[in-house]
């Protein structure tokens, strides 16, 4: 499934906690059924973004729990737009038959 996981700091981090972060991350490896496809810092500084693809719950937490002392998550499941606007098509079909 691919997702979305926006990220923002718990918080203002204190010098000390920004460095503890990137050094995390420069160290960190994605867990298993977890794949990283984009991801972008906010430019003011407040979180990010990443683009990820994942086989499982248990995979988005195993790749979210080392930062939830920095960072709050949340994560959304993506559909491709050729995907979801025959869906929504199809809904709005079925909705304006029911009288």
């Amino acid at each position: 499934m691919l997702f979305a996981a926006i990220y923002t700091t718990r918080g203002s981090l204190p010098e000390e906690a920004g460095k503890r972060v990137l050094q995390l991350f420069t160290n960190w490896t994605p867990p298993r059924g977890w794949e990283m496809k984009a991801h972008y810092a906010f430019a003011d500084g407040s979180g990010g973004i990443a683009i990820a693809e994942a086989g499982s719950a248990a995979a988005i937490y195993e790749a979210h729990i080392p930062w939830e002392a920095f960072f709050e998550f949340k994560t959304v499941p993506l559909l491709d737009i050729t995907e979801s606007v025959p869906i929504g098509q199809k809904v709005y079909a079925w909705r304006d038959s029911v009288r």
